[in-house]
């Protein structure tokens, strides 16, 4: 099926519309650009059973881009911490690949189920705004390895960065908010790499995907995102200061668990 102009334009505003809202609410990726690529996909004629695999695998391509100028700029900041960089990528990479390849053994059922009581999960998390009590011992070796590999596969099977699993995770760990989030940031380069490595291979010889594809990555999709989304992170971030982020972020909470249910509900 041809590329309609217009449907590089709904992929431009989705990026733009995720830009924001990942520099509004430290929020974007998977839980925006998942869902509506499973409204898009099915109006260029993907077929139902490989819907799920590439809105999953396009988002984590697209955050590759994102995750560079974001990691980047906490990195600057000395927001990133090495030694947790150290304890936690290894394995986040190696779950990531995992969380690829246990996605390609899954339906879009299955992956559909996952999102969505995920989605739900995470707004509910956004209401109740409560950080984590950090109750863990300071991170080490045997701890942290088990650990990322669970972060970077479930990370992978939804197609998010990262960043609301580690946060809290590093939080619980009694490590500092600010380095908390850096670092956080920082591990989904790798993560998404991986990931979007794995879903690329895995869909390499797979019939009855669109034109412009690698593997399960949408390719259109995944550079008209991304652009969007660097354009408007700023300006998300410049909202942040300025707008009741609070009243604002309940609202978005909504719409996440709506979208939960809608994705379960429709398969």
């Amino acid at each position: 099926m041809a590329l309609e102009p217009y449907f590089l334009i709904l992929l431009l505003g989705l990026g733009l519309l995720n830009g924001v809202l990942a520099g509004l609410f430290g929020i974007g990726g998977g839980l925006v650009i998942v869902p509506a690529m499973v409204w898009l996909l099915p109006q260029i004629g993907v077929p139902d059973q490989h819907i799920m695999h590439m809105a999953l695998a396009t988002s984590m391509a697209t955050i590759c881009f994102i995750a560079v100028s974001s990691a980047l700029a906490h990195y600057r900041r000395g927001s990133v911490s090495v030694r947790l960089l150290k304890l936690l990528v290894p394995g986040i990479m190696v779950g990531a690949l995992l969380g690829a390849y246990l996605a390609k053994l899954m339906n879009t059922e299955w992956l559909a189920w996952i999102f969505g009581f995920f989605s739900i999960l995470m707004g509910l998390r956004m209401m109740i705004d409560k950080l984590p009590v950090a109750k863990g011992e300071r991170l080490h070796w045997q701890q942290a390895a088990p650990s990322a590999v669970v972060m970077g596969a479930l990370s992978s099977l939804v197609g998010i960065g990262g960043g609301s699993l580690v946060v809290p995770y590093l939080l619980f760990h009694k490590e500092k908010l600010v380095l908390s989030i850096g670092t956080a940031a920082a591990c989904g380069l790798p993560l998404a790499v991986m990931a979007a490595v794995g879903y690329i291979l895995l869909g390499w010889n797979v019939v009855g995907l669109p034109d412009y594809h690698l593997g399960y990555v949408y390719l259109p999709a995944m550079i008209a995102i991304a652009v969007g989304s660097i354009i408007t992170a700023p300006f998300g971030a410049y909202l942040a200061h300025r707008l009741p982020t609070k009243v604002i972020k309940r609202f978005f909470a909504i719409l996440l668990i709506v979208v939960g249910v809608k994705i379960i509900t429709k398969y």
